[in-house]
């Protein structure tokens, strides 16, 4: 059984220390490709993991003893994605302005055309036709070919039918493919010109 409460030693690591160095960085990386934004990705990450500990520090679910690892990481995603999407519905409330020209905002940066000798093709392409995807159908890509949930997990952890989240995975893949491939042509045909 692990041990999920604060340690009053803190050099002694925990269930919950182990917790949060295994799934630091894939969690970033999920909220990154729901968010676009690497700041805003790792403050997200600080505040699941914020509610985590208290979680654990109070014993609640699923930090309690007996609950499998798989549990607690199923919490962790949802917590993150509701964080997520509460962050983009708050940032489409306030308009705030960048002082900073350079910095374009999430979508039209990811969007912007590069040349070729200035990306790696894959990752770009990947990257931008991710950021055409709807968030929660990034949600469900993700979560399922990145963190390896099922559609069933994925559904309790967005509130949504079994069938709901298969659907919403397939038209994902899908959406995903073509954005890639249209994304993908589209300089080719530039230079056929």
């Amino acid at each position: 059984m692990p041990e999920w409460s604060a340690p009053d030693n803190p050099a002694t690591p925990t269930a919950f220390d182990a917790t949060l160095l295994r799934e630091q960085q894939a969690l970033r990386g999920f909220v990154r490709g729901l968010t676009g934004d690497a700041e805003q990705a790792r403050d997200i990450t600080q505040d699941v993991f914020m509610v985590a500990w208290r979680a654990a520090k109070e014993g609640a679910p699923p930090f309690t003893s007996g609950v499998d690892e798989r549990s607690s990481r199923r919490w962790l995603y949802c917590v993150a994605y509701r964080r997520a999407i509460s962050v983009q519905r708050h940032e489409r409330v306030l308009s705030i302005e960048s002082l900073d020209q350079e910095r374009a905002p999430h979508r039209e940066r990811l969007a912007a055309p590069v040349a070729f000798d200035e990306r790696i093709a894959e990752r770009d392409a990947l990257t931008t036709a991710l950021a055409d995807l709807e968030t929660a159908d990034a949600a469900c890509l993700l979560l399922n070919v990145v963190q390896g949930f099922t559609a069933r997990e994925i559904a309790a952890m967005l509130e949504i039918s079994p069938d709901a989240a298969k659907k919403r995975l397939t038209r994902a893949k899908q959406r995903l493919r073509d954005a890639y491939f249209a994304r993908e042509q589209s300089p080719a045909r530039e230079v056929r010109r």
